[in-house]
């Protein structure tokens, strides 16, 4: 049990290192749109995608790259086991079936005729090699720290065993970084060659990479599923925002475009342009420091908690263009908005300075450490915004600004204090939202100890495998931690916003972080 522990806490730890890289790349969880009257499509064409982001560290190698700019161009070449919906339904992919034998045991039976972009048949071994290639990955490993075994049963089925039972399995390998690539080339290629060349079973294949210029790709003709309705798809990079809005607008080859601002992507919508529906995954989450201090009275949590007004920071500091939101963001299928029931949600400024008189702290001063940098303006108008609210109940929060690294390497070392802002982002498990919160013994894990009631129920959410009784846990856990105060949520909004025009048909915006809607989208001219 010692092991899985340490494996659980690794999971935490990748978290981490998640919202440090899609805090600074790309990144866009959205819902599903198409626009009200869309034009023919025509046959062919190239679809032009402009971009923030080019892949970062990592490149294109799928056991390297960990950022959400680098996911959105592996998306387009390499594919999981299995998928997921725009309603989080789990769905065969590379796997046309599977089977949870017992507690401890899946199976999955691959697909028929699926091939590599080169012509090779995906084989049990590619999947083994792929799975044991994650685990064996800095960020990989951590997705599977319950995992036994893995091994190949017949040309056919892949097995897959637990020390534990272990409910996130499922969920975690329809998780698109869950990608299968063909073992005979990934060991024929060299560390660096695999970080600019690619390949898989998707259904683009990398034709170029111009350095922070652009990525073009060409369609997979060997494709198994359906698509791609373009011959080419290209990622142009362009890091400011008005430059992209302005590509945009032209109407010279710019199709597409993801923007952060909403004030850029409301004016564009207001023009004629569709906007897709953004699903609420980029929580502005506050992690507690509790070692000492006055947060380390549940009181004072409390009070910060019912001060806050969530939904003026919502209308002033985004436009109302987010939502409240418990641990797990409302935008992902498992998210509960919170209510008038919800503990210490409900804005009540009286209500915050009993408790505070109760704790014996009538004024109390607390720090806020946040990101400074350009990339996260677009936060500084809501922690300004809380500084006002907080002092209505007597708090005076101090608004301390640093450079992203600097705040995450406190975060991560436990060291900041009082307060301090991580954006989050969408996890391909609910449980996973609470791996850096309620997970004993990590550095910034200090609201809660092994004996806590919220540890007893995240950890018997992960092992929950009926869903219905999952979604009970998932709301008995969601209400102690409002309760508790274990961590604060100021609102959850979109990663990015996706924006495209009438040269475009038949685009799904993807609810999971991802672009993969680009394989079956086509052009109108």
């Amino acid at each position: 049990m010692r092991t899985i522990t340490r494996g659980i806490a690794a999971t935490a730890a990748v978290a981490v290192l998640g919202l440090s890289l899609a805090a600074c790349a790309s990144g866009a969880e959205t819902g599903s749109s198409e626009s009200a009257e869309p034009l023919p499509a025509v046959e062919g064409g190239a679809l032009v995608y402009a971009s923030d982001v080019q892949p970062l560290a990592g490149g294109l190698d799928p056991y390297v790259a960990q950022a959400f700019a680098n996911s959105n161009a592996l998306v387009q070449i390499y594919e999981p086991l299995l998928a997921k919906d725009a309603d989080g339904t789990i769905i065969p992919w590379l796997a046309e079936a599977w089977e949870q034998v017992d507690d401890l045991t899946y199976t999955f039976t691959l697909r028929e005729g699926v091939t590599f972009s080169d012509g090779t048949p995906l084989t049990v071994d590619d999947v083994v090699y792929s799975l044991e290639q994650i685990r064996a990955s800095q960020a990989g490993a951590s997705y599977f720290p319950t995992v036994d075994q893995i091994t190949a049963l017949d040309d056919a089925t892949v097995q897959l065993t637990t020390l534990v039972p272990d409910a996130t399995i499922p969920n975690i390998l329809s998780y698109r970084a869950m990608a299968i690539v063909n073992q005979a080339w990934y060991e024929a290629t060299s560390e660096e060659e695999r970080q600019t060349s690619a390949l898989g079973t998707g259904p683009f294949v990398l034709d170029e990479w111009q350095d922070q210029v652009s990525m073009t790709f060409t369609a997979n003709e060997s494709y198994w599923g359906e698509g791609p309705e373009v011959d080419t798809l290209e990622f142009d990079f362009i890091g400011d925002e008005n430059a992209r809005a302005a590509q945009l607008r032209q109407g010279s080859g710019t199709d597409m475009a993801w923007f952060r601002d909403p004030i850029q992507v409301q004016s564009l919508e207001s023009e004629g342009y569709t906007v897709g529906e953004n699903a609420a995954t980029r929580s502005l989450t506050m992690y507690v420091n509790a070692s000492d201090g006055p947060l380390a009275d549940v009181k004072v949590r409390q009070a910060v908690s019912k001060a806050m007004d969530r939904q003026a920071l919502i209308d002033f500091a985004m436009g109302g263009m987010a939502e409240p939101s418990l641990v797990v963001p409302v935008g992902d299928p498992w998210g509960i908005a919170p209510d008038e029931s919800t503990p210490n949600y409900t804005h009540d400024v009286e209500g915050a300075k009993a408790l505070l008189a109760e704790a014996g702290e009538t004024s109390p001063t607390i720090t806020l450490t946040y990101a400074s940098d350009a990339a996260f303006a677009l936060d500084v108008p809501m922690v300004e915004v809380l500084k006002q609210q907080l002092a209505e109940a007597g708090i005076t929060l101090e608004l301390v600004g640093k450079p992203w690294t600097e705040v995450l390497q406190s975060y991560i070392g436990g060291t900041w204090t009082d307060l301090v802002l991580v954006p989050g982002v969408y996890m391909p498990d609910p449980s996973a939202y609470y791996a850096t919160i309620l997970t004993p013994g990590l550095p910034m894990v200090t609201t809660v100890d092994e004996t806590s009631p919220e540890v007893a129920l995240y950890m018997q959410l992960r092992s929950t495998f009926d869903e219905a009784e999952r979604a009970d846990v998932l709301a008995q856990l969601e209400t102690a931690v409002a309760e508790n105060v274990n961590v604060l949520v100021a609102y959850t909004g979109p990663q990015r916003y996706e924006v495209w025009g009438d040269t475009v048909t038949g685009y799904e915006v993807d609810p999971y972080t991802y672009r993969e809607g680009l394989a079956t989208t086509a052009k109108t001219s």
